[in-house]
């Protein structure tokens, strides 16, 4: 069935489930815990907005909006904010895909209003994810940062690092952005030395994931250590160190695509 892209409160459908968003939180209803509202409970309370569809979700049609006017509809009601981010543990797979299509596309259209070109303020298209310039006919779509992350292996022990950002006992693997010109594959070597100062060899691509925060597509690999000696940048990353998984107890989950690549390497060991 084909859904109205965009719609205001009084025209959501029925049998829609919603996503708020006031910044990069949700609203969540505090008994379940969970991001998707049913349209039919709460769209009589809800003010006037403009709803963007997400997608169908379990056979409903799931519509997203992302105002700080929420925050004051909050007060009084069965609902609390949760940040994007801590949800991950507590969704599934699917969801959490969701969430996140649903997140960057409205940020996508948040950053695009005004045309790249001629600074005309844009509209939305109607039949497609584009913001449009009528004065100069250009199109702007959602942009999609590619990125690479790896595992590099040794044996039955790993190499994974701490950036700046983390917490002081939280390791992860090594990731960055492919640079204009660049292979993947050429991507992993450069970031690897930049970042911890080895060389890599044998990668082995395993799969990928949609990472919103705000827009990146994870290319996920392993590899072996091919040398050199492990030297950090100290502004990117901090610390790195080799270790068998269970010497890392603070690392990725399995929601985040560095766990899952953890995962596959721990399977191929009990193998």
């Amino acid at each position: 069935m084909l859904w109205t892209r965009h719609c205001g409160t009084a025209e959501l459908p029925v049998q829609s489930r919603l996503l708020i968003f006031i910044g990069h939180n949700l609203i969540v209803e505090v008994d379940q815990a969970s991001p998707l509202l049913a349209a039919n409970q709460v769209a009589h309370e809800l003010p006037e907005q403009t709803w963007r569809f997400v997608a169908e979700y379990q056979g409903y049609p799931v519509y997203c909006t992302r105002s700080p006017e929420w925050q004051d509809w909050l007060e009084d009601k069965p609902f609390s904010q949760a940040s994007f981010r801590s949800l991950l543990m507590s969704i599934d797979a699917s969801c959490f895909e969701l969430i996140a299509s649903a997140s960057q596309l409205l940020t996508w259209e948040q950053d695009h209003n005004y045309c790249c070109r001629c600074g005309t303020r844009t509209h939305i298209h109607q039949h497609e994810n584009a913001m449009c310039c009528s004065a100069c006919g250009y199109r702007q779509y959602p942009r999609i940062n590619p990125c690479v992350i790896v595992l590099i292996t040794q044996g039955d022990q790993v190499l994974l690092a701490r950036n700046a950002s983390f917490k002081s006992n939280y390791f992860s693997c090594i990731a960055g952005f492919i640079e204009p010109g660049e292979s993947a594959e050429q991507a992993l070597h450069r970031e690897v030395k930049e970042e911890v100062g080895v060389e890599i060899k044998n990668l082995h691509y395993i799969s990928s994931q949609s990472w919103p925060f705000p827009h990146s597509l994870m290319l996920g690999f392993i590899c072996e250590y091919a040398g050199g000696e492990v030297k950090v940048d100290g502004h990117e990353i901090v610390e790195a160190r080799w270790g068998r998984l269970e010497d890392f107890p603070a690392r990725p989950g399995s929601y985040a695509i560095s766990g899952q690549l953890m995962d596959y390497f721990q399977q191929q060991l009990d193998q």
